[in-house]
């Protein structure tokens, strides 16, 4: 796995508590990425790191000019295809 960025605390809140499914949640000064739980009165950590490395990566996008390039070519292909076989 590969990390992308380091964890910053000021994304990806939780919406409910892990233990108690609680929703009062707020902000704990314990650490950056603390949370206390009004309902169980319970804090914990959440951090996201990143996502895993796909299997298989996909190969990278073309920009858009060079698919508007290719989709005019295949276009222009075709046009001058259906040309040959009307004649």
């Amino acid at each position: 796995m590969s990390l992308r960025r380091t964890p910053n605390p000021n994304r990806n809140h939780p919406l409910y508590c892990p233990y108690c499914a609680g929703e009062q949640l707020f902000p704990d000064e314990h650490t950056d990425f603390a949370w206390l739980c009004a309902d169980c009165t319970r804090i914990f950590e959440v951090k996201y790191h990143g996502q895993d490395d796909p299997p298989n990566r996909p190969a990278p996008a073309l920009s858009t000019a060079q698919a508007l390039r290719r989709s005019l070519e295949r276009a222009q292909n075709k046009n001058s295809n259906n040309h040959e076989e009307a004649r």
